[in-house]
């Protein structure tokens, strides 16, 4: 055959009658094929040049027919003359059935111009099967027809390059775009366009075969005519630029299919969101209700606690108001006796005043007898009086020691008093720590619990997590596995064929084999059409089944509303609550100011009682004056003797009150020391408790920088093996080039040496995982020349070796991300348990009082300045121990400390408050210092 016959005009038909004839050649070429045997090949020989009469005869017809159209041939080259030059030389075998299958999964691929031009290329993004994650593969699209023969199935290297920038592009314009929606729109849309385009083939084979077996085919098998091969090349044109306007238009739907996936997802993402963001407010909500109904409940016990301490204060004050009144009474009662008796005492002194008068008349005159007998009376009476001046001054000194004594037990019971007071307090704190334990405790176990349950389900998501990957891991490699058979039995069958066209070097039957092998592709990409399909009906029972659940969700978002407005009347009915419990203390600050003015009464009343017994020994004072002047010495005598009775009486009672007094210090001491050893045990374990706190805070930042250490060298090695990915990509993707310009090369060379040979295109189906030599470029003039090329050899690589290892990159980045994102969920966990434990501690040391947390010194420090006395015993006791503090200075001790506390209050905000701010500017740093860390492994 002529080099000519094996160019392909790419001219579309324009009129029926065209498209007609055309079918009726096909139909003669088919008949030839299927009824021509061995035997005949002689007498076929024969009868071509009448057959080749006839289809000029036919073609002339046509042409009339058509509207005076004789120059088809010229005009055709002229409109198509842009596609022979996208195709290199133009000196292309005509056997377009030879291709590979490769050819009809996919549309075809750009490839470099020889003699300048525009390169039409339209990248369509699909997800890629290598990658499971977000590669996505480009498919390549021409603006009109190209030659079939040349157009295998190859990854170049804009396509290589454009790998991972679509998917970056891909990750961040649509967030919401999942792995398996991906995958099955890539199927989608491949199957859509694989359909299409192999029905309209097969159809067409279909009709050639029907109208050839209708009508008669030459004897010898040839065709008729060369007009009938550019007829036929016209035809498969035509056919062609329709399927690739098919493709085009199902590639659209399957766009706005995928734009209408992604909104669903991107709907229901948002849906989750929203759920999100509802459980984590009505989880704060759930925490604030349960901090005030903590409060309330402490509220409530403080409020039963000073209940009862007023309870006891009032019966107290009854108690001693009640004791003040009898003692009052009993007083009075014996101060109105001894009145009595002193009055009585006065008549009987009067009657015996006068009557001493009587007497004193009577014996003056006697007084000359008696005037002996007074002197020594006088001297006996001046005797007496120095004895009784003695024993007055003994009376003195007894009271004196009266007095004090008086005074010292007054003093212990003031000191037992506070000592039963401090006791008491100590006890209550006791009571207080030991409720506030059980609280903690109680509150640990619950969120021991939560964690326990937050991590089962972590675990269950982590693990169906894991269960989805798996399986489209699994997806994935039956794919491919599937896709490598298929090459292989390509591969297979393209050796037989070359066989036969070596052996029988006819052109019809070539094509007849490509024909059976294209229309076994057919029923194959038909099934996995049908596989595409069910895959979408599931795909929008899917998007039915999610709008039927999103009115439940709705329900469920209008309960969880009412929850929280429930939640809200709760919280409104607990400041309620509140407000009656501020109430109950005004009401207690009430009776404490009642208690105060009792108390001030009961003052009064005793500074009336102490000017009544004033009043009492002034009287009682003018009654001895007169009893002085009057009373016999012997009387005087007498009752000096009674009075020192009782007084030993009453010191000896002092002194057993004394003994029992010092036995019951003692007892409080024994009582104190035992207080105030339980209260180091507590204080001990509560400083062991801190410390084992801090060592655990100190474990966890230790492992927190080292997990920090260790994410860093994970994303550096992530960079590493992104850039080695990198380096081999543009390795491979130069191999790939260099080794299609050599098929390329050749396949020119071969046709223009000989017209029907098929030594090149063997090697397109292989051509992904071919390595070739280096090669300088050549020129367009030397392209467009026919001469002898130099094929280097070079070794053919596995595609499934390239392809386990990509897979198993891909596996550990996978595992090396989720680890990372653990560790980082770790973490986060570990900082916030820190935060709560301390938020705990400062809580507990904030609600301790001021004296609590002291040390021993200094109690024991107090205890000794109140020993010692003055201004600041004082203040460490409840009794003024010094007589110069006075109000007014009592105030301006109180104005100063005052003074002092406003001061470090607002030293103490001013470093909360510097605090706050470093600690933001840290997180800021921290934020600024990730973003380019991100930025690097991402590239």
């Amino acid at each position: 055959m002529e080099p000519s016959d094996c160019h392909r005009e790419l001219t579309p038909a324009s009129h029926p009658s065209q498209i007609s004839e055309v079918s009726m050649v096909l139909e003669g070429s088919n008949d030839v094929l299927s009824s021509g045997g061995e035997s005949d090949l002689k007498e076929q020989e024969e009868d071509t040049e009448l057959d080749s009469l006839e289809l000029h005869g036919t073609l002339s017809d046509s042409v009339d027919r058509e509207g005076q159209r004789p120059d088809m041939h010229m005009e055709v080259q002229r409109d198509e003359g842009l596609g022979e030059h996208a195709l290199g030389d133009g000196n292309t075998s005509c056997d377009s059935g030879t291709a590979s299958i490769d050819d009809a999964r996919s549309p075809p691929a750009v490839h470099d111009k020889s003699e300048g031009g525009t390169r039409n290329e339209v990248e369509e993004s699909s997800p890629s099967v290598l990658n499971g994650t977000d590669d996505i593969s480009s498919t390549h699209m021409f603006n009109g027809p190209t030659d079939l023969n040349r157009t295998p199935l190859t990854l170049t290297t804009p396509d290589v390059v454009s790998v991972p920038q679509n998917s970056q592009s891909n990750s961040n314009m649509n967030p919401y775009d999942t792995d398996c929606s991906r995958k099955l729109l890539s199927e989608i849309q491949r199957s859509l366009s694989q359909e299409s385009l192999l029905d309209e083939l097969e159809d067409e084979l279909l009709n050639s075969q029907s109208d050839g077996m209708r009508k008669g085919s030459p004897p010898n098998g040839l065709q008729k005519d060369q007009n009938s091969m550019v007829l036929f090349e016209k035809c498969v044109q035509y056919k062609y630029s329709q399927q690739e306007k098919a493709i085009k238009r199902l590639l659209d739907e399957n766009k706005k299919h995928q734009e209408l996936i992604l909104g669903i997802c991107s709907e229901k993402d948002n849906m989750r969101d929203e759920l999100k963001k509802r459980m984590e407010t009505e989880k704060q909500h759930l925490c604030t209700i349960k901090k005030f109904e903590s409060r309330l409940e402490e509220l409530m016990k403080e409020l039963k606690d000073s209940r009862d301490k007023l309870v006891h204060q009032d019966q107290a004050a009854k108690n001693a108001i009640q004791q003040l009144q009898r003692e009052m009474t009993y007083r009075l009662e014996q101060a109105n006796k001894k009145y009595e008796e002193a009055r009585q005492e006065k008549e009987t002194m009067v009657m015996k005043y006068v009557r001493g008068e009587k007497e004193a008349l009577d014996l003056r005159r006697e007084k000359e007898q008696l005037e002996k007998k007074l002197r020594e009376a006088t001297s006996e009476v001046d005797k007496q009086a120095r004895r009784g001046n003695t024993l007055a001054q003994e009376k003195g000194r007894l009271q004196q020691l009266y007095d004090a004594k008086e005074n010292e037990v007054t003093r212990l019971s003031r000191e037992l008093e506070k000592v039963k007071e401090e006791i008491n307090s100590h006890v209550i704190k006791v009571k207080w720590a030991q409720n506030k334990l059980k609280s903690e405790t109680d509150a640990h176990k619950e969120t021991k619990d939560r964690l326990r349950e937050t991590t089962a389900k972590l675990t269950q998501a982590k693990e169906e997590t894991e269960q989805i990957r798996k399986n489209c891991q699994d997806m994935i490699r039956t794919y491919q596995e599937s896709e490598e058979i298929k090459s292989n039995e390509l591969d297979a069958k393209l050796r037989e064929t070359k066989g036969e066209l070596e052996k029988q070097k006819q052109e019809q039957t070539d094509q007849l084999e490509m024909h059976k092998a294209k229309i076994k592709e057919l029923e194959d990409l038909k099934r996995t059409f049908k596989e595409g399909i069910d895959e979408l009906t599931t795909l929008r029972t899917k998007v039915k089944c999610l709008e039927d659940e999103r009115p439940r969700w709705e329900d469920e978002l209008c309960k969880y509303r009412e929850i929280i407005n429930r939640q809200k009347a709760e919280i409104q009915k607990q400041r309620e609550k509140l407000t009656a419990i501020t109430t109950l203390e005004e009401q207690h600050q009430r009776d404490d100011q009642e208690i105060a003015s009792l108390r001030e009464e009961v003052e009064n009343l005793n500074s009336q009682i102490t000017d009544l017994q004033r009043d009492i020994e002034g009287s009682r004072t003018r009654e001895a004056e007169l009893l002085g002047f009057t009373e016999k010495v012997t009387s005087k005598n007498a009752q000096l003797q009674s009075e020192s009775n009782s007084l030993q009486a009453q010191l000896d009672r002092l002194n057993s009150t004394s003994r029992e007094l010092h036995s019951k210090l003692e007892e409080t001491e024994r009582t104190l020391s035992e207080t105030v050893r339980c209260l180091l045990k507590e204080e001990k374990q509560r400083q062991e408790e801190v410390l084992a706190l801090q060592t655990e805070r100190t474990t966890l930042q230790t492992e927190t920088s080292q997990l920090k250490t260790r994410v860093e060298e994970l994303r550096d090695d992530l960079v590493t093996q992104k850039r080695k990915q990198a380096a081999n990509i543009k390795d491979l993707t130069k191999q790939l080039t260099q080794a299609r310009k050599k098929l390329e090369q050749v396949e020119n060379g071969g046709c223009d040496r000989e017209g029907s040979s098929m030594g090149s295109r063997s090697s397109s189906s292989g051509s992904l995982n071919a390595r070739g030599s280096s090669m300088d470029d050549r020129s367009p003039e030397n392209q467009s020349g026919s001469s002898v090329v130099v094929v280097d050899s070079f070794p053919e690589v596995d595609k499934a070796v390239l392809v386990d290892r990509i897979v198993r990159l891909q596996k550990a980045h996978a595992r090396k991300n989720e680890k990372i994102e653990f560790m980082e969920d770790h973490i986060k966990q570990l900082v916030e348990e820190i935060r709560k434990k301390t938020k705990i501690i400062q809580s507990y040391v904030l609600r301790e009082e001021s004296g609590a947390l002291s040390s021993e010194a200094s109690d024991f420090n107090k205890a000794h300045l109140s020993r010692r006395g003055g201004i600041m015993a004082s203040l460490y006791t409840s009794h003024p121990a010094d007589s110069g503090l006075t109000l007014d200075l009592s105030l301006e001790i109180n104005r100063k400390l005052q003074a002092v506390l406003e001061d470090t209050l607002l030293k103490n905000i001013t470093l909360k408050e510097n605090l706050q701010t470093l600690g933001s500017e840290i997180e800021r740093l921290i934020k600024q210092q990730r973003v380019p860390d991100d930025i690097a492994g991402r590239k």
